[in-house]
């Protein structure tokens, strides 16, 4: 049997971070623990050009839960007989005392910039205030927005919300990366000032080396910013895209495009943010502050790359609540943490929520190699994969005690029930997902977990089954069917993982297509799954050998 192997080298990886009111400890956590992340990816690169092997590259992008919160107002309803609208369903104001409609429920009016919609003395614009981002009509001296609109509604009788899109600091919060009146990120990539919105950690960070011993680097690409020998295609070093993505100041105050804040929606919607961001990327409307040249200048993003691997991290202390975005038709939010109208919803016969399952089918119908990993709040403190479930863990790392289980920025607030479940569907649908608890004090850990799955598949998958160990053979074959390398193996069936490092064998049989643990890792007999040690380093292929 020959297998080519993929020739996937580059991977696409997308953080959704939480931005609600609770998570600034864990967004803390992850920017400590981020030097984890780099660390595993940059020894196997450091391995892999030791070796005369292609390194591989991945590119970095942030963004937040926050899409939209809609809020109660106590007294607005979806009517026909509207004073000033009447005949069509409206939201509507109504009378605390008496429940009589007294007028439409109002909001700035929404425009296109391509399209003259305002009216003489306004303009379309999205830096209108307290609605940055957002095209609406506006005053262009002002920016006072004097245009307003209706608000449609589709069932009579039900209540309307009022949608918050835009951050709106309370002085209780904490901005992070956010801007106070910014739209919020709707899955757009998020970061801090001018850092670049994509980390790109390509191939040029680790460059082959001449005959003296000094990297080499394509002359058409521009020099390293600080003046060193070694950067990555834009000129950037990775010690600064590290610091771009978490940094600390001598105070002990983090940084970064990981720092989102904590003045986002407490309407958390992962799933939905991680799909709008995918979708927008993929059709070319994700926007970085850096070019390709590496100059401060809008752009597009380099995000996703052909032939990539995607793969999406969650982090939050709170289930996934992806619905739709109208007043009426949407959940409005209402209770506390962990139970709320977002935790009601699930179990209701006709739930607002988007299924798991549609969202799931949309990433694994991109047609690439997935991987995906879930810190949630889970009823373990500490857990990995199918030992993790759906529960409010503690946090005593960050409480600071371990008779303090949660506090406001602390803490499982809400059991990850939806996005367990999607770690579980796209899991059978053959992704590489690793599972975690947020309140986890190795976040270290978890990170270097990912790291395992961002890399290309460590082992072979045979298309059928040996009839037996002792009569298989391993080779790497180059293009031309010429033998390579003759790899040592298998270890036999019975031996430890640990036993088999020890005595130096390349490769040998498991049990499992999952080969991240010790016990996945277990020799065993004949099977369609070969583990490659990559300790040796005496059995490692190029993409496409």
């Amino acid at each position: 049997e020959r297998v080519k192997l993929s020739n996937l080298s580059t991977a696409d990886v997308l953080f959704v971070v939480d931005d609600s009111g609770s998570m600034g400890g864990e967004q803390e956590k992850l920017a400590a623990n981020f030097a984890a992340f780099i660390a595993n990816l940059d020894q196997t690169n450091l391995g892999r050009r030791a070796n005369n092997l292609e390194p591989i590259d991945f590119h970095v992008a942030v963004t937040t839960t926050s899409i939209f919160q809609n809020s109660p107002t106590g007294n607005t309803t979806c009517r026909s007989d509207c004073p000033g609208a009447a005949g069509g369903l409206v939201c509507c104001d109504t009378s605390t005392s008496t429940g009589a409609p007294v007028g439409p429920m109002l909001v700035a009016k929404r425009c296109d910039p391509a399209a003259s919609q305002c009216g003489a003395g306004l303009e379309c614009r999205s830096d209108c205030a307290g609605l940055l981002g957002e095209n609406v009509c506006c005053d262009p001296t002002t920016k006072a927005a004097p245009l307003t609109e209706t608000v449609a509604c589709a069932t009579a009788g039900i209540d309307c919300g009022n949608l918050g899109t835009h951050y709106a600091f309370d002085g209780l919060c904490t901005p992070g990366n956010a801007i106070n009146g910014e739209y919020y990120p709707h899955g757009a990539f998020v970061g801090l000032g001018d850092n670049p919105r994509v980390l790109h950690f390509d191939k040029e960070l680790y460059p082959a080396l001449d005959a003296a011993g000094q990297p080499i680097r394509d002359p058409a690409l521009p020099a390293c910013s600080d003046g060193s020998k070694v950067c990555n295609r834009q000129g950037y070093t990775a010690a600064q895209l590290k610091g771009w993505f978490a940094a600390q100041d001598t105070t002990g105050k983090w940084s970064g495009n990981a720092i989102v804040g904590t003045c986002g929606s407490g309407e958390e919607q992962a799933l939905q943010a991680s799909r709008l961001a995918v979708e927008k990327a993929v059709a070319g409307q994700q926007t970085d502050t850096r070019s390709a040249t590496g100059q401060v200048a809008a752009s597009k993003a380099d995000w996703p790359h052909p032939n990539s691997k995607l793969v999406v991290v969650y982090l939050g202390d709170e289930d996934d609540c992806s619905n739709p975005q109208d007043a009426s038709a949407g959940i409005i939010l209402v209770g506390p943490a962990g139970n709320d109208t977002c935790v009601a919803d699930a179990s209701s016969p006709q739930p607002k929520e988007f299924p798991v399952s549609d969202m799931v089918g949309y990433f694994t119908g991109l047609g690439r190699p997935l991987g995906a990993a879930f810190m949630v709040s889970t009823a373990q403190t500490s857990c990995q994969d199918d030992a993790c479930t759906p529960g409010q863990c503690c946090d005593y790392q960050c409480t600071g005690s371990t008779s303090v289980c949660r506090t406001a920025v602390c803490g499982g607030q809400a059991a990850g029930i939806r996005l367990l479940e999607a770690s579980h569907e796209l899991k059978a649908a053959g992704a590489d997902v690793v599972d975690g608890s947020m309140c986890d004090p190795s976040f270290a850990t978890i990170l270097d977990r990912i790291a395992d799955i961002v890399k290309p598949p460590t082992g072979l998958l045979l298309p059928s089954q040996p009839a037996s160990a002792d009569i298989v053979v391993l080779r790497i074959t180059n293009d031309a069917g010429v033998t390579r390398k003759t790899c040592r193996g298998p270890a036999p069936a019975g031996m430890t993982t640990a036993a088999a490092k020890a005595a130096g064998y390349d490769w040998w049989f498991t049990a499992t297509r999952d080969q991240l643990t010790d016990a996945q890792q277990t020799p065993t007999g004949a099977s369609l799954n070969i583990f490659i040690n990559h300790a040796t380093n005496n059995c490692e292929a190029n993409p496409g050998e």
